[in-house]
C-alpha cells in the first residue's frame, strides 16, 4: 500500500478502504489483533550469563530478561512467534550467545527464530563463524551495526566482504543504523542484490525533534530496493521517551507504509529496550491507531505473515 492509499484507510484521504483490498478494521480503543502476532525484534539477556558493557549504570535494563519475563510484559497481547535478536555482549561471546539462546528455544517454543552477532568488519577471518551460523536452523541472520565497519565515512572493505559471505551462507542481514548511515546501508544493499536485508527501527530518525529530512528521502531510496524490509521499532525510544504521543509518530508511521507498504512492514517491539519509553500493549496500541481502517488481510501481513516471509519462519 502506498501513501495515497494509507492514508485514505487511515481516514485521512478520499479513497475507501474497499480499494486495499478486503473489509476495513474499525479502530478501537484498547483493541488487539484477533490473531497471535510475530515479533520480530526482541531481545534477551542475563547479566549474570554473557557480559552486555552497554547495560551498566541502567537500572532499568541492567538484570534478566528472560521469556517468562517477556510472556508477563505482552499481556494481553498473544504473541506466538519471536525473532531474537542480538543483545550486544561482547563480541568474543557472540556464539554462546546464540547456543544460550538456542537452549531458551527448546524451551519455548515461540522463539522461532535468532539474528546473531558476528565481526562482519573482520571479512574472511568471520567465515568459520557464520558457517557455524548456517548450520543451525534456527539463525536466519546477523546483525552487526554499520558503525563497526565504518572508516572515513565509508563501509570497509572487510565490512563488504562480511556481508558477501552472509549471502553465501544463506543468512540475511539486518542494518543496525546510526543517524544518517541509511545511504551508506542503501549502497550495501545495492551491491547485494541476492542479500536479505532488514532496517532495524526504521533507520532512527530524529522524531524527538519531528525532522523528517533528510530521512525521508533516504528511506525513499533504500525502499526502492527489493531485497530491503523495514521493522516497526524503537519510535518511542528516540522520540522523547516520557513525554511522546502517537501523533508525534504518525507522519513517520505513514512515510513507512509509503515507502515500504504492508508487503514490506514487520511488526517489532525491541523489548525490552522499549520500556524506557512505552509498554508492551501501548506499543501494540500505537500501531493499531496508526492502521486504522487497513483491511484484515493488511493488518495479518503486517502482524504475521511478513515476518514468516521474510524470516523464513515456517508455518
Amino acid at each position: 500500500m502506498r501513501r495515497r492509499t494509507f492514508l485514505a484507510v487511515a481516514g485521512l484521504g478520499v479513497l475507501g478502504a474497499s480499494q486495499a483490498g478486503g473489509q476495513p478494521v474499525a479502530f478501537e480503543e484498547r483493541t488487539w489483533p484477533d490473531f497471535a502476532i510475530t515479533d520480530t525484534h526482541v531481545h534477551f539477556w542475563d547479566p549474570a550469563h554473557l557480559r552486555y558493557p552497554w547495560l551498566d549504570g541502567s537500572a532499568l535494563l541492567n538484570r534478566p530478561y528472560l521469556p517468562e519475563h517477556y510472556t508477563e510484559a505482552t499481556r494481553p497481547v498473544t504473541v506466538d512467534r519471536i525473532v531474537f535478536v542480538q543483545a550486544a555482549c561482547r563480541t568474543e561471546q557472540a556464539a554462546a550467545e546464540v547456543a544460550w539462546v538456542t537452549g531458551l528455544a527448546q524451551q519455548d517454543a515461540r522463539i522461532r527464530g535468532i539474528v546473531a552477532d558476528a565481526p562482519l568488519e573482520e571479512g574472511d577471518t568471520a567465515a568459520p563463524l557464520l558457517e557455524s551460523y548456517a548450520r543451525n536452523p534456527l539463525v536466519k541472520g546477523v546483525r552487526r551495526f554499520l558503525r563497526e565497519g565504518i572508516a572515513d565515512g565509508a563501509l570497509t572493505p572487510g565490512y563488504v566482504r562480511g556481508v558477501e559471505l552472509l549471502g553465501r551462507n544463506g543468512l540475511s542481514c539486518d542494518l543496525g543504523v546510526g543517524r544518517g548511515e541509511i545511504p551508506l546501508a542503501t549502497g550495501l544493499a545495492k551491491r547485494f542484490p541476492d542479500v536479505q536485508f532488514m532496517l532495524c527501527h526504521i533507520g532512527v530518525p530524529d522524531i524527538r525533534n519531528r525532522q523528517l529530512d533528510p530521512w525521508r528521502e533516504e528511506l525513499r531510496a533504500l525502499a526502492a530496493l527489493p531485497n530491503v524490509v523495514c521493522k516497526l521499532s524503537g519510535m518511542a525510544t528516540v522520540a522523547d521517551p516520557e513525554r511522546w504521543t502517537r501523533d508525534d509518530l504518525e507522519p513517520f508511521f505513514a512515510h513507512v507504509f509509503e515507502c515500504f507498504g504492508f508487503e514490506r512492514t514487520l511488526f517489532a517491539s525491541d523489548w525490552p529496550v522499549m520500556l524506557s519509553a512505552t509498554t508492551y500493549p501501548r506499543w501494540v496500541e500505537t500501531v493499531l491507531w496508526t492502521i486504522r481502517g487497513c483491511s484484515g488481510a493488511e493488518q495479518r501481513l503486517l502482524f504475521h505473515g511478513a515476518a514468516a516471509k521474510y524470516y523464513r519462519l515456517g508455518a
